[in-house]
């Protein structure tokens, strides 16, 4: 099978377009000068970027009974000089290939290597082992424990699993900071798993010995990995956080391991061995720290501090003497800044209502919640590091004029001195999708954007608008609109309105509001595809006066607009209009309902937009690519979209 890299379809390997979306399954766009190439091209002819897949392949003497002889390189190559990890020919080693480091532990000898996948869109041997043995997956927690305890595995899973995959399957709710895992197999003599390959990335110790780096930077990373110490251990890799040049960071500072070690049977790592090498890598990094945090970590060491929650609770104090002698803001919400006194501090019994720990209720034992947060388990206050915004419009396949209508501003104002750059930013981005026919509902859009516009020129100044302001905006552009319909004595279905979405983002707090069916989205690494705004129309409406989804959305007029700009009084309408804090790195999606329809969105956002959130992503091609494909899979209407990008960095 091929996977479609677009839309996930799983295709014949004759095919040379998806079957589903049409996209092609041989040529790609090359990401740095855009020319096309195949996917199997190692370089772009343009412009001579790189063009291959890099895996870290981690290969070891495999568990099965039937292993015979110990790993060697000569083990990695199959037949006719060919240098394969597999007989598909999928996985290639280079020319030039050489043991990245030898990984000895206590459940054999194993190699690291870094090799080339030549077939990206081929359908991973692990994806066809969980479809095909589904019910093998089901508890692998269960097997993990038995096989580092008694160095058996279950006979079923013997067969087909590599027992290295293990922790990784186990951890996959951690990704990306624990790595997902690519694929993996086993044979007579060997275990293979695959995982990113992120060897380049820069090491956490490195950029701890950076001059100019924030203290509050360094606790952050303390505070995320303490955190992880427990998934970790319950999952006998507590070592993975031991190693030094395993301990990574990616393009945006955010913390990752590059692999996970097994521990020993023996000497299992305990919370002061990982606090000593805390301690060894900050004096290594010649900086300067507070004897505070030097204080603490000694305690540690000495076996005083001997349970996680009581290390955070000692670092978090540290943060706030720190940012009280930065003077920060006392309103933040971000989770580490919250008051943590005596009594707000739960003991492990109680932890469940913290926000940095909670208890699993079958084994009585902390976790890592992930899925809270992966940035936001940092302890100190964020502020914008970037704002950056992409907006297209596309009159859809299936209409022949565009009643849509946009309008995006983002104004950054950069304050530096010889400590630090801060960025004050002012964003507005609004979203009008007209209604009224040729020459109307193209009008009634226009007209919204524009008045808005005008209107927060004027009115929006130092500070956020108040809801009261935001109200009274949206309630002008409404009676501008619905005037004109009087003056050009339009009635009924006759009379031109438009949808709304707004943003307004000053610095880390944004304004939304919203009038009918055309949606904002917030997406996160962390909690994936929010939807913002609850649409206004007839099936949304009897939902929430308690009718049942089937039912409501049963209704033929289920999609009929409850509100819109123009077509009555500003008395009947009520706008939606909330406010966030943003404490995470983060995409705003504004789009009328030509994108969201179909749930294309909910279908297809860890596709088209989770990668946008990295700095290194263009934000344009993204965008330009999400609407290419939703023009085949929504074309019937019109199709718009903003798309804010808000990248955050700790405050200093």
């Amino acid at each position: 099978m091929l996977i479609c890299p677009e839309c996930k379809y799983e295709n014949s390997e004759h095919n040379k377009f998806c079957e589903n979306c049409g996209t092609s399954l041989t040529h790609k766009t090359c990401s740095e000068c855009g020319a096309e190439i195949t996917y199997t091209a190692q370089e772009c002819e343009s412009c001579g970027a790189p063009n291959q897949t890099m895996l870290l392949a981690i290969i070891a003497q495999s568990n099965s009974p039937q292993a015979a002889e110990a790993l060697s390189n000569e083990n990695l190559s199959t037949p006719d000089d060919a240098s394969y990890l597999d007989a598909q020919k999928r996985y290639y080693l280079p020319e030039n290939k050489q043991v990245a480091s030898n990984l000895a532990d206590s459940h054999g000898n194993m190699i690291s290597l870094e090799i080339i996948d030549q077939l990206p869109l081929q359908e991973s041997y692990l994806n066809i082992l969980r479809k095909t043995k589904q019910e093998l997956f089901t508890d692998l927690r269960q097997a993990l424990d038995d096989f580092y305890q008694t160095g058996n595995l279950a006979a079923d899973l013997l067969s087909i699993l590599p027992t290295q995959a293990l922790p990784y399957l186990v951890l996959e709710e951690y990704a990306p900071i624990v790595p997902p895992i690519a694929d993996a197999w086993q044979d007579q003599n060997q275990e293979v798993i695959l995982l990113p390959a992120r060897s380049q990335w820069q090491s956490l110790t490195e950029l701890w010995s950076k001059p100019q780096l924030p203290l509050l930077q360094v606790l952050w990373s303390l505070g995320e990995m303490a955190k992880l110490w427990v998934p970790l251990s319950r999952s006998y890799c507590a070592t993975s956080l031991l190693v030094q040049n395993n301990l990574k960071v990616d393009e945006d500072q955010s913390f990752c391991l590059e692999k996970l070690y097994w521990d020993s049977k023996e000497k299992q790592p305990t919370l002061a061995d990982l606090v000593a090498k805390w301690h060894s890598w900050l004096i290594d990094s010649q900086q300067t720290y507070p004897e505070q945090l030097f204080s603490v970590l000694k305690q540690a060491i000495a076996g005083e501090i001997l349970e996680i929650e009581d290390l955070l609770r000692q670092l978090h104090q540290i943060v706030e003497k720190e940012e009280s002698n930065l003077d920060f803001d006392s309103t933040d919400t971000s989770p580490w800044s919250e008051p943590m006194d005596s009594d707000s501090w739960e003991t492990v019994d109680d932890a469940e209502e913290t926000d940095f720990f909670k208890i699993d209720s079958d084994e009585d034992s902390m976790i890592y919640e992930s899925d809270a947060d992966e940035e936001s388990t940092a302890m100190l206050l964020m502020q914008i590091a970037s704002v950056t915004h992409a907006n297209y419009t596309d009159i859809g396949s299936g209409r022949d004029h565009n009643e849509d209508f946009f309008g995006s501003k983002t104004v950054i104002t950069q304050e530096e001195n010889p400590s630090e750059q801060k960025l004050e930013v002012k964003g507005l981005y609004i979203i009008c999708d007209g209604m009224g026919g040729h020459a109307a509902g193209e009008v009634a859009s226009a007209m919204a954007v524009e008045t808005l516009q005008s209107y927060f020129h004027t009115y929006w100044q130092d500070e956020l608008p108040s809801e009261k302001t935001i109200e009274e905006g949206i309630l002008l552009a409404n009676q501008i609109i619905y005037q004109t319909n009087i003056d050009n004595a339009r009635s009924g279905s006759g009379r031109m309105g438009t949808t709304l979405v707004m943003a307004l983002l000053q610095n880390n707090q944004l304004a939304i509001a919203h009038v009918g069916d055309s949606r904002i989205y917030k997406i996160t690494r962390q909690e994936g595809l929010e939807q913002l705004t609850v649409d206004h129309e007839v099936g949304q409406r009897e939902i929430n006066r308690g009718v049942e989804p089937e039912i409501a959305y049963g209704r033929p007029d289920a999609y009929q607009l409850t509100q819109a700009l123009g077509p009555r009084e500003s008395k009947h309408l009520r706008p939606g209009i909330q406010y966030f804090d943003i404490e995470k790195d983060c995409l705003i999606l504004l789009c009328s309902d030509g994108l969201s329809d179909n749930d294309l969105l909910e279908k297809h956002w860890q596709t088209y937009l989770e990668p946008l959130i990295s700095s290194s992503s263009d934000l344009n091609s993204g965008i330009y690519e999400l609407m290419t494909f939703a023009d085949r899979y929504n074309g019937h209407d019109n199709l718009t979209g903003i798309l804010i990008r808000i990248k955050l960095k700790p405050e200093i």
